[in-house]
């Protein structure tokens, strides 16, 4: 089973991961190997099992931050998790937050992705080839061999998708630009639309991203 220890994190954008270690401790002058050693020091500390009762079975570094998480597990099963800097500082919530909205957010401006963003800044009202990826929520793939099963679960997923588009949809039309594609089963929606209403459509909350178009769309 899982310990949970202080608060719990999930990330769907970069990484889900276990519960993070609430606190840490002064080293005491402690001096350590790696960051792997410190990491069962960290955990050890918080929950009074001993670290050579622990072995971290996973650990991630987000790109550019310096910042690493660890995944450990004891020897009854519990699982831990806890993140560090490269000095081996053990890194609050908020700061792991930051670090992971900041890789998030790499590449765009607001909802916008950057040359799309540098696209509409150059003055033109000429209407944009964009990629609206919308939210909602994911409906898991099926893993059975039933083809009638198999093919209940794809008419479901496009009704599914099909209703998180349509108020999008409906606004695109409503302002008479060209709708393109609408995917049968993401929660994307492909459309010619001018600048201006780009950037209104960006405030929806019901969208997540909008990406420059590129290539020709395939259905």
């Amino acid at each position: 089973m899982q310990k949970f220890l202080g608060l719990t994190v999930c990330f769907s954008a970069v990484i889900s991961f276990v519960p993070i270690v609430a606190f840490s401790l002064p080293l005491s002058g402690q001096t350590f190997n790696n960051l792997t050693e410190k990491a069962k020091l960290e955990v050890s500390k918080t929950t009074g099992i001993s670290a050579d009762h622990l072995n971290v079975v996973n650990k991630v570094t987000l790109a550019g931050t310096g910042i690493t998480r660890f995944k450990l597990i004891d020897t009854q099963g519990n699982i831990y998790g806890v993140s560090l800097d490269a000095a081996g500082n053990q890194i609050s919530q908020k700061v792991l937050e930051q670090a992971i909205q900041a890789i998030n957010n790499k590449g765009f401006v607001g909802k916008l992705e950057t040359e799309l963003a540098n696209r509409i800044a150059q003055g033109s009202n000429n209407p944009i080839k964009v990629i609206f990826h919308l939210k909602g929520e994911t409906v898991q793939p099926y893993q059975g061999s039933n083809p009638t099963e198999h093919q209940n679960h794809l008419n479901t997923l496009k009704s599914h998708y099909q209703v998180i588009q349509q108020p999008l949809v409906n606004q695109l039309k409503e302002s008479n630009q060209r709708v393109i594609y609408q995917s049968l089963y993401t929660p994307i929606v492909v459309a010619e639309v001018t600048p201006l209403l780009i950037q209104t459509i960006a405030a929806r909350s019901d969208v997540e991203r909008i990406y420059l178009a590129r290539r020709r769309i395939r259905r």
